[in-house]
């Protein structure tokens, strides 16, 4: 055989794979692209810049292509909002693309019968015949018979459905999303004239206060707020970033504040009145109207510190430790309330305390304002749905948009829906609940398949272009809408040229290489030039604040139910995601289900317990579900998350869990046009089963064992040794910290001689500090490793998949103090693993990394026995990927089959990657230069990786940190992953 003939045959290899990868039988067919795009190299990815859509943030995006498909997203460095980071939602993309439940081509109801009837199967070319034929018969009936719901989308999509509507002579079309926070937008109208999301300065912050926005999250800009966060908190020199969250319940974001302050459900507006009260008698304001000054003391003025608490049903001790510590901060910060049960009173509120603290509001950026703010409120989306009967509508087009899960059910969505005079387009890709009411479903192209811009944030434009081929013959629904609108005279080509086109008119794109340009860095960052927005002040507020009335005694047996967003599956868009539902909720650590939290004497005044069968009803519905018992919510509420329970959406979510939103009222504030996300359980009892919960965590404290540790701020300041230091005897609590290195080792604790490593030991430093336990990094560890997704039933038995679990510990004495520890494969220097294995399957590498032969691995599990971490995995069965989600998978990776141990590789394909690099250029690797996938998504930075032999790295300069430690370190199996002490703020 010829050379050449050889190198191409070995090329193929990966494609051959692609093909092959869910079955142990080897493709007797080798198979080659004919035409390969110009810029794909075989074996080699190439990487598109575009932008998220899995919720309206809009972070930059990198896509990785090998041979043709997308197969791992990561965050663009250069992109402002997100700098490089992603969130859980973001890492599950690419499953939006190959999910097997995707729809492929048009479907249209067999004889036009709405109700009881199947799906024909149409080509696209009549699809689109069949919407304008409709379209042409619904303008001659008159105006506004064509009306659009959408999701968010860019300015230059939103653009072409106007203007497609103004040639069907209707109405505007209306952005729905289901969190459009209406009463932050109304409070900011109020108080600074601008009805709008402004975004903050989180970061320059010194004194973090948030009413329920759970900003790690869902809330504006998760990823974003995420770093901004842990630059405001970490610890500097003499001191850190103080944060308080005051909410009914202990959310994600509410488990990393220095101090959660439990008040009554909806009296958050109390607390911020008595800390303006506060304020004003300590003269602050000074820079503001007196006239609104004066105002405010009169709406403050009977909120003392005893009736604030009392009206709050917080401790007086808790609110006295807030006001000192906002009145003493520098640069102090107020956030409203959440996304899911905004109160205005709050919001507004919260705005009035930043003004009275800082009359600047230099914390405020008027001009970058988060885009979701042109979402309608939810009282128009109500109105729009009621129009199309008053208007006589005879075309709706609902485009990715979700209202009959995302509406109550009294909402009378789905009554419209069903109407037989009203015609119903879905531009979707997947059958929800909404989809599987309409008339006609016409797939469009998804994100990673599309040209097109989208700007999160005011004054940056973000671009979007195809990472891959196409899977299905979906047009994106730009092209559709111009062939449909201007079938004779389009006013250009494509939907390509019309997003160039308004770029080029708007200045921001000038020639053709400032586009090409504009591709390749993900979008124009600093595109438009704004007049700065100032706030126009009130000169009163009398009249708009109301007296919080006094708290009434919460009754445990009538408790108030909440439902909340999540932040796995946000207002329910991500529940097709089967990465998504197999990651447990960060703090339940339930996966698959959606238990309802109680505290347990809530629970008890129900007759039930944790792990419980439970009914709750209200005026409006009810479910039946788990009761989950836990002190992190308030006595007399009730806490479930948004996002599963569908009736249709695909087999990952069809009648998964359950839809909380079930259970309330349509019923808006009239003032703001907001939902509201909470009501009154008219019944909550027992049903007397007992159900098992799909959870992964063994035990919610430690048990006294050395694992998740944390040290006082003041004894981190004063480099107390007792506290930081490292002890010197082979106890529990003296172990010392020994490096996985020559010089870790010692004859009086070691029998064995150290390890010989040659240039490189490879290491991780986490740093508890910064780790906000959003699981960012197992969803990632999870794409880039091909990691076996198991189902419910199989995580009850235990036999999750995950290399990466971020455990969740409870303090016993307080269990409201909450330490998130990633959890992966230590790859031990004393590795307890290796010795057991009669077959040498783990295998200590020349560069520390504790390998797994699969090959040789012949399923004795010696080596999860004796491993004291249990982070290896079996597989118990032949893991399936429903085609084409098989596409997804790494071709890098070795795809393990049934009996094989797998576990944390450190990504070490990546680590060959930057060998193969290094040794072409005739240099060793550089510091920073392999990032497993865990690190490089991680939105506080709170991993860090890197060769513990070069003493200049920065992992081994972190090792030299006098928080750092090693989980169980006294077994002395030398961790290659070194902790660092988590640094906590006592509170007199």
């Amino acid at each position: 055989m010829k050379r050449r003939n050889f190198l191409k045959l070995a090329g193929m290899g990966s494609l051959s794979f692609a093909a092959s990868a869910c079955t142990s039988e080897t493709d007797k067919t080798i198979f080659s692209l004919v035409q390969a795009p110009a810029d794909m190299v075989t074996g080699s990815p190439t990487w598109y810049a575009s932008t998220c859509r899995e919720c309206p943030a809009g972070c930059g995006i990198i896509a990785k292509n090998r041979e043709g498909r997308v197969i791992k997203v990561e965050g663009n460095p250069l992109h402002p909002i997100n700098r490089g980071k992603l969130c859980i939602r973001g890492q599950a993309v690419v499953q939006g693309i190959y999910n097997p439940d995707r729809i492929k081509s048009p479907l249209l109801k067999k004889n036009g019968q709405k109700k009881n009837s199947q799906w024909q199967p149409i080509s696209f070319s009549q699809a689109r015949s069949l919407i304008q034929e409709k379209t042409i018969q619904a303008v001659q009936n008159g105006s506004d018979k064509v009306r659009m719901i959408t999701e968010l989308v860019g300015d230059s999509q939103m653009t072409l459905f106007t203007r497609c509507l103004e040639q069907f002579k209707s109405k505007d079309p209306i952005a729905f999303e289901p969190l459009a926070y209406e009463t932050l937008k109304t409070a900011n109208r109020e108080a600074f004239g601008i009805d709008g999301l402004p975004s903050y300065r989180m970061d320059k912050a010194d004194c973090l206060v948030s009413l329920g926005a759970d900003f790690l999250e869902t809330w504006l800009s998760p990823v974003e707020y995420a770093w901004q966060f842990k630059a405001m908190h970490a610890v500097k020199t003499e001191k850190k970033g103080i944060f308080f969250h005051i909410s009914p319940y202990q959310s994600l974001t509410g488990a990393n504040a220095d101090r959660w302050i439990a008040c009554d459900p909806g009296k958050e507006a109390a607390v911020v009145m008595g800390l303006i009260k506060a304020a004003l008698e300590q003269g602050r304001g000074s820079g503001l109207p007196q006239s609104l000054v004066q105002s405010l003391r009169d709406a403050s003025e009977g909120y003392t510190a005893q009736a604030t608490a009392r009206m709050a049903g917080i401790n007086p001790k808790d609110f006295e430790t807030l006001k000192s510590h906002v009145l003493k901060a520098k640069t102090p910060l107020i956030l409203g309330t959440g996304a899911g049960g905004g109160a205005f009173q709050a919001d507004l509120a919260a705005n009035m305390l930043n003004l009275v603290l800082d009359p600047d509001l230099a914390l405020f950026d008027f001009d970058h304002r988060h885009r979701v703010e042109r979402s309608a409120r939810r009282s128009e989306v109500l109105d729009f749905f009621k129009s199309l009967s008053a208007d006589a509508a005879k075309l709706l087009f609902i485009h990715n948009a979700n209202p009959v899960y995302a509406l109550p059910h009294d909402s009378g969505v789905k009554e419209t829906l069903t109407d037989d005079r009203l015609f119903v387009v879905s531009f979707s890709n997947f059958m929800d609940d909404t989809t599987a009411l309409a008339d006609l479903i016409f797939p469009v192209s998804l994100s990673l398949e599309s040209w097109d811009e989208y700007s999160g944030k005011n004054g940056i434009i973000s671009t979007l272009q195809p990472a891959m081929g196409r899977l299905t013959e979906a047009p994106h629904i730009g092209d559709l809408m111009l062939d449909v609108a201007f079938k004779d005279d389009q006013p250009v080509s494509d939907y390509k040229a019309w997003v160039m086109t308004r770029l080029h008119s708007r200045g921001i794109v000038k020639e053709k290489n400032g586009w090409l340009k504009a591709l390749q860095a993900g979008g124009v960052f600093s595109a438009v030039s704004q007049a700065v927005t100032r706030p126009r002040l009130l000169e009163s507020v009398a009249g708009l604040f109301k007296t919080v009335a006094d708290t009434v005694e919460a009754d445990p047996a009538k408790p108030i139910f909440a439902a909340v967003p999540s932040i796995r599956f946000f207002d329910g868009r991500g529940a097709n995601r089967p990465w998504l539902c197999e990651i447990p909720d960060p703090l339940t650590k339930v996966a698959w289900q959606t238990p309802v939290l109680g505290h347990p004497e809530t629970l008890k005044a129900a007759g039930t317990g944790h792990g419980e069968g439970v009914e709750i009803k209200t005026r409006y519905g009810r479910v039946e579900t788990i009761a989950y018992e836990t002190r992190q919510v308030k006595t007399g509420v009730l806490v479930m998350g948004m996002g599963q329970g569908h009736r249709h959406f695909g087999r990952y979510a069809e009648n998964v869990g359950i839809n909380p939103l079930t259970l309330l009222s349509t019923k808006t504030d009239d003032h703001t046009g907001a939902p509201v996300f909470s009501i009154i359980v008219t019944d909550f009892t027992g049903t007397g089963d007992t159900i098992p919960l799909a959870h992964t965590d063994g035990s919610r404290i430690q048990h006294g064992r050395k694992i998740a540790l944390s040290v006082p701020l003041d004894q981190v300041i004063k480099n107390d040794d007792e506290k930081t230091g490292h002890g010197e005897s082979l106890t529990m609590e003296g172990f010392p910290f020994t490096l996985p290195l020559p010089e870790g080792y010692d004859p009086k604790r070691d029998f064995y001689p150290p390890h010989g490593h040659e240039n490189y030991r490879w290491a991780m430093v986490v740093d508890l500090d910064k780790c906000i336990g959003c699981a960012a990094c197992a969803a990632a560890c999870y794409v880039e490793n091909n990691i076996g997704i198991v189902g419910k039933d199989r995580i009850i038995e235990g036999r999750e998949m995950a290399w990466l679990q971020v455990e969740r510990y409870h303090d016993p004495e307080n269990p409201e103090k909450i330490t998130f520890f990633p959890m992966m494969c230590q790859h031990c220097d004393n590795a307890p693993c290796e010795p057991v294995c009669p077959v040498y399957a783990p295998h200590h590498s020349k560069e520390g990394i504790n390998n797994q032969i699969y090959n040789r691995c012949i399923g004795t599990r010696f080596c999860s026995q004796n491993c004291p971490y249990k982070v290896r995995r079996f597989n118990w069965f032949e893991w399936e990927w429903p085609e084409p989600l098989n596409l997804q998978l790494n071709p890098d990776v070795t795809v393990r089959s049934k009996g094989v141990m797998e576990k944390c590789s450190f990504c070490v394909q990546r680590i060959k990657v930057a060998h193969g690099v290094a040794k072409d250029e005739k240099r060793d690797i550089k510091d920073g230069e392999v990032i497993p996938a865990c690190v490089q998504t991680c939105p506080t930075g709170a991993l860090t990786f890197g060769n513990l032999m070069d003493v200049n790295s920065q992992v081994r300069m972190l090792t030299q940190n006098r928080r750092a430690y090693q989980a169980m370190g006294y077994i002395n199996t030398k961790p290659a992953v070194i902790y660092l002490k988590k640094v906590v703020q006592e509170f007199s």
